[in-house]
């Protein structure tokens, strides 16, 4: 506590620059680099309420194995509605600038559901308790998507939470989101573009995400190819942005069997703006 207080009155006295970090924002004036080849485990952010990861995650011969299994439970609202399953490790980046993450990523043969979400990394900012603005997903023959959000008046947190409420209700597959504007998206990236997440083979998937309510940004690169690139949109859903989240692992709405990913040498890297 006298820590925290200690901090606060330096950075009265001193250049602001040189206390970056706000207590209740994570915001910095340097460039943040980070790799992870997973020769360990890394150290990640519990996002959730139920560190599922922890039971999800291993280190097999240099990479990183995830295996999700039915009633893995990694939120709160997972737990309530018992129609989603997770692990995923997360990496809490600034908010005030641009965040790039690429990483390789394989699957095995026959461990997936065609129409059953599957999604196996996300660049979500919090709080946001709507669909993530940056996603890529391996079911329906491979997706991807930027979101743009809107605001209209009745798109209010109650509204989104009765949105969750009535997509459980209707099933895998419905879900509804009363905050999505567009979604420009990439459905059947194997059919279209012949790239083939599910063919057991290693893939290099490539992220970017700037937040802003008027330039906003988003790219997605697979294997090289730009999939979608996004830039002039509003992709902040909350009106106070914490943190930005990259995040790898799966999830999925609920399967009756485990299902498992592997990731390899990932790369985060923030700049300033």
């Amino acid at each position: 506590m006298y820590f925290k207080y200690l901090l606060i009155l330096c950075s009265l006295i001193f250049p602001s620059k040189i206390f970056a970090y706000s207590f209740d924002q994570k915001t910095s004036d340097k460039e943040i680099t980070k790799f992870y080849d997973f020769s360990k485990m890394p150290n990640y952010d519990l996002l959730h309420k139920y560190n599922t990861t922890k039971k999800a995650a291993v280190i097999e011969n240099g990479t990183l194995k995830i295996t999700v299994k039915p009633g893995m439970r990694g939120a709160s609202s997972d737990k309530k509605c018992q129609c989603k399953e997770r692990a995923e490790l997360g990496f809490k980046m600034p908010v005030n600038g641009t965040t790039y993450y690429s990483f390789k990523f394989k699957t095995v043969d026959d461990n997936y559901n065609y129409d059953v979400r599957t999604m196996i990394a996300q660049m979500k900012p919090g709080p946001n308790l709507g669909s993530p603005p940056v996603a890529v997903y391996i079911d329906r023959d491979g997706r991807a998507k930027c979101v743009e959000y809107t605001k209209n008046a009745e798109n209010t947190k109650s509204q989104r939470r009765k949105d969750s409420i009535t997509a459980n209700k209707d099933g895998v597959g419905n879900q509804r989101d009363s905050s999505v504007k567009k979604s420009y998206a990439v459905n059947g990236m194997n059919r279209l573009l012949g790239i083939d997440l599910m063919d057991g083979k290693w893939h290099k998937i490539e992220m970017t995400y700037r937040p802003s309510n008027t330039n906003g940004y988003c790219k997605i690169v697979i294997d090289g190819k730009i999939i979608i690139e996004k830039s002039g949109i509003d992709n902040i859903l909350e009106k106070k942005q914490l943190y930005v989240a990259p995040r790898i692992g799966i999830y999925r709405d609920n399967l009756s069997y485990a299902q498992t990913v592997y990731y390899d040498d990932l790369t985060i890297k923030f700049t300033p703006e």
